[in-house]
């Protein structure tokens, strides 16, 4: 099954942001949108696209438009089409943060007890071409593993007070 043309739209301009950032993506043969009869495996029901580098970000590129966006394999942020480029756009710049989830000392606690010593979620708003459209936010949980990135403890928080891991 051919690519369709939101989704040829989409991979054309995330290729466009990855570029201009400096961070064109890698290629993945069924995400070409130059060649006209690329099979996309009907049984998938979704297409990558894969923008290495720190913030690795990969792009999923869902049939139904509701797109998961996948950062240092930590975080999913699940972006409706129109706003999908955006999001990537704003995690290439430095436009995302961080929002603690856990406060207070009990909360704290809590956290290394279940092995999340940096309980938060990962902040990307996005603003539209026309400024009487407010902005729109999208969050997710920072789900953290045994090799988690620190680019992401690294972020500046909502808040503006930058933190640093310990």
């Amino acid at each position: 099954m051919p690519l369709d043309p939101r989704t040829e739209q989409a991979v054309r301009a995330l290729w466009d942001v990855g570029t201009r950032n400096g961070r064109p993506p890698a290629p993945v043969p069924e995400a070409d949108p130059w060649e006209d009869d690329d099979p996309l495996d009907p049984a998938r029901g979704w297409l990558p696209v894969e923008l290495p580098g720190v913030p690795s970000v990969v792009v999923r590129l869902h049939r139904d438009g509701e797109d998961l966006v996948v950062v240092e394999d930590v975080v999913e942020l699940d972006v409706p089409r129109r706003d999908t480029v955006r999001v990537v756009e704003e995690l290439l710049t430095g436009g995302a943060r961080r929002r603690h989830r856990a406060r207070g000392a009990l909360g704290q606690l809590l956290a290394i007890v279940l092995h999340n010593p940096q309980p938060s979620e990962l902040v990307v708003t996005v603003h539209d071409d026309d400024p009487e459209v407010p902005p729109r936010t999208y969050d997710a949980p920072v789900v953290l593993g045994t090799m988690t990135s620190g680019w992401v403890l690294t972020l500046p928080t909502v808040d503006g007070e930058r933190t640093t891991p310990s």
